[in-house]
């Protein structure tokens, strides 16, 4: 208990960065606040009091170039977490730390982006740091592109004024492109049944990414592994595959048919490509309920990841979205997280 008060105070006071503070809060001489306050896991006694439960840190995409997390951050963090922590296979996870030992972390990536094989595994081979690849395989098929990489590719790189869906026009230009972006978004998730009938307008009814998106950066950003990919993967010792779902959808929107359909579809591809059993799930958008998790243990997941949940149970163990290519907020995250879920704050 005296070691959780340490770090949640130690949380509450870098808490402001994440959570609470704006730019325009500054340190005497000018100094930005945030850059104050997230550089506070480097204090010795904060550092002592770190937990002593393995942390999962989530990635997603990880494109060779890009404002947030590209390939150059991303290797940036690979050498940091490895200086300062210890990076354990994430079987390893259950193992508590001394004392005086490091953070034991382990390393997730969602959804299966090609990027995954072509860019994150080549960096992780290089400094030997194991890895679980949750996937899901709607988009390993040429062409096919999960629900919200579609909308962030239209958002990014439509070239038209605008377009027409269901006698509605979308108006694409500078001014209007982010709030028509989500109007879409949430006209298709409204969409029944889910994501059946998501899918199926995106495909028939909404501009194709091939028209107007470089094939390159479809294949960078927007696209998923091949199954010879996703078969590498799995062959590499370093490296783990888990459940993510057929088609990322929210769950709790779906029928409990389509549930089972999501979970028991994607498990099986998994096993047929990498020829090892798939027991690992995370949610989709850490999107989840009670039937969820029992359908999930019917499946034979044996543990279950969601983004955020006060619980350390085996088929609720939380993990820590990784966003921004700064080392002092990944750090953040990776020491104050788990006090500050136990203490109900939320986290960017």
């Amino acid at each position: 208990m005296e070691t959780l008060h340490l770090t949640a105070l130690g949380g509450l006071f870098c808490y402001n960065f994440l959570h609470v503070s704006r730019p325009r809060f500054r340190a005497p001489g000018g100094f930005p606040t945030r850059v104050l306050v997230c550089a506070a896991w480097r204090f010795p006694l904060v550092r002592f009091a770190a937990p002593h439960d393995g942390v999962v840190l989530l990635y997603h995409g990880v494109p060779r170039s890009d404002d947030l997390v590209g390939a150059e951050a991303f290797e940036r963090h690979v050498r940091f977490l490895q200086d300062r922590f210890e990076i354990v296979p994430h079987s390893a996870l259950e193992t508590r730390r001394g004392r005086r030992g490091s953070v034991r972390l382990a390393l997730t990536f969602d959804d299966g982006f090609r990027n995954n094989a072509e860019v994150v595994a080549p960096i992780l081979r290089r400094y030997g740091v194991p890895a679980l690849f949750f996937i899901s395989n709607r988009h390993s098929d040429p062409a096919k592109y999960l629900w919200f990489a579609y909308l962030r590719a239209l958002e990014s790189h439509f070239d038209g004024p605008g377009f027409s869906f269901r006698g509605e026009y979308f108006d694409m230009r500078p001014a209007t492109r982010a709030r028509t972006a989500l109007r879409l978004r949430e006209t298709l998730l409204a969409m029944k049944p889910h994501p059946g009938a998501l899918y199926e307008a995106i495909e028939r009814e909404l501009p194709h990414l091939e028209d107007f998106v470089d094939p390159r950066i479809l294949a960078d950003r927007y696209a998923g592994m091949s199954e010879e990919q996703v078969a590498r993967l799995a062959g590499d010792p370093l490296f783990e595959v888990g459940g993510h779902t057929v088609d990322h959808p929210f769950l709790t929107r779906c029928e409990p048919g389509e549930i089972t359909r999501q979970l028991e579809d994607n498990q099986r591809w998994l096993k047929r490509v990498s020829g090892k059993p798939c027991a690992v799930v995370a949610y989709p958008s850490g999107d989840y309920d009670a039937s969820v998790v029992r359908e999930c243990l019917r499946l034979g997941f044996t543990s279950g990841h969601a983004v955020v949940s006060s619980k350390r149970g085996r088929m609720e163990t939380p993990r820590f979205g990784i966003y921004s290519a700064s080392t002092d907020a990944l750090a953040f995250k990776t020491m104050f997280g788990p006090a500050l879920r136990t203490l109900g704050l939320r986290l960017g």
